[in-house]
């Protein structure tokens, strides 16, 4: 027996096959070898191959809300990319290695004979598929909002934030890809708490938060990740476009009265930043925002101030 077919033949999905069957699934099949943190299958692409782990680790990751969610970790004689060999859909998930991995790929039309063809394989393939179903289920279930959103102005939080910077960091490196970055802080929201209390303050957060919801698109994502500090990722955004969008929002604050018992001329300051202009990773661009945010309160407040180059 060839050696791809004797690894074959230690994966559960292809146990009770005939010697043939192995063989000539061996002869079809290729090893691959993928680096640590490589993603090997990724959601929305065409399915074309199955993988059998043969060393090393992957994870199987499915972009729930925001975030990734490790929807299983599989090892030696684990297999995944067979769904979208079956039913021809996109994948359904993203597969990257944890550290180098060792797969058999499998052409898709070798496995979708052997499967239509060998009852055996198609009972073994459904058993392990009810298995995944039902622990995918229970953890995208499981998810809760209070991990990732913030209570009290029901944006997403300072945890979910740097989840979906480090997300469109990677995708605008590799698909060449612009976005944008916003911050923006309350001016003198500290005298709000200290003369008026922090329940007003709070009122006001909220407020904000309905605020930020209301006045940014639909693909934009507005996060509460401080105290009085917001920031907005603006896919798809270049520098003109987040410049307006950043008085637009001073502006609003400025012009508009929230609705609460005691009157208050609220101001906001804000700057931005953007991928790839001001930087590819995430700390580079944030403090690129920061320094120019602090200039804007440097500067009087009440205003959006352009990215400050930093050296």
């Amino acid at each position: 027996m060839s050696s791809n077919a004797e690894l074959l033949g230690a994966a559960p999905l292809f146990q009770g096959l005939a010697f043939d069957d192995l063989e000539r699934l061996g002869g079809a099949a290729r090893l691959q070898h993928f680096d640590a943190g490589e993603a090997i299958v990724e959601i929305g692409e065409p399915g074309r191959s199955l993988f059998v782990v043969v060393s090393g680790h992957v994870q199987v990751l499915y972009p729930a809300r925001i975030l990734e969610v490790e929807l299983a970790r599989l090892g030696p004689g684990d297999f995944f990319g067979e769904m979208a060999l079956l039913n021809d859909k996109p994948r359904s998930a993203t597969v990257r290695s944890v550290g180098p991995v060792e797969a058999l790929v499998l052409d898709k039309s070798e496995f979708k004979q052997l499967v239509f063809d060998r009852p055996q394989v198609a009972l073994n393939l459904l058993e392990v598929l009810s298995v995944r179903i039902y622990q995918a289920d229970q953890q995208i279930g499981g998810l809760s909002d209070q991990a990732i959103r913030d209570t009290l102005t029901g944006l997403l939080n300072r945890r979910a934030f740097n989840e979906r910077m480090v997300i469109e960091c990677d995708r605008a490196r590799r698909y060449q890809e612009t976005f944008s970055l916003i911050l923006l802080d309350l001016d003198h929201f500290k005298s709000i708490n200290d003369t008026l209390g922090h329940d007003v303050g709070d009122e006001v957060l909220s407020w904000i938060g309905r605020i930020l919801t209301l006045h940014t698109r639909a693909a934009d994502m507005p996060f509460r990740i401080g105290g009085e500090e917001f920031a907005i990722v603006c896919p798809a955004t270049h520098p003109d476009l987040a410049r307006a969008v950043s008085q637009r929002l001073v502006d609003v604050v400025r012009e508009a009265s929230p609705p609460i018992r005691h009157k208050l001329n609220l101001t906001m300051s804000a700057s931005y930043a953007t991928c790839p202009d001001d930087g590819t990773d995430m700390e580079v661009l944030y403090n690129t925002a920061d320094q120019a945010l602090l200039q804007a309160k440097r500067d009087g407040r009440n205003r959006a101030n352009d990215p400050i180059v930093i050296p």
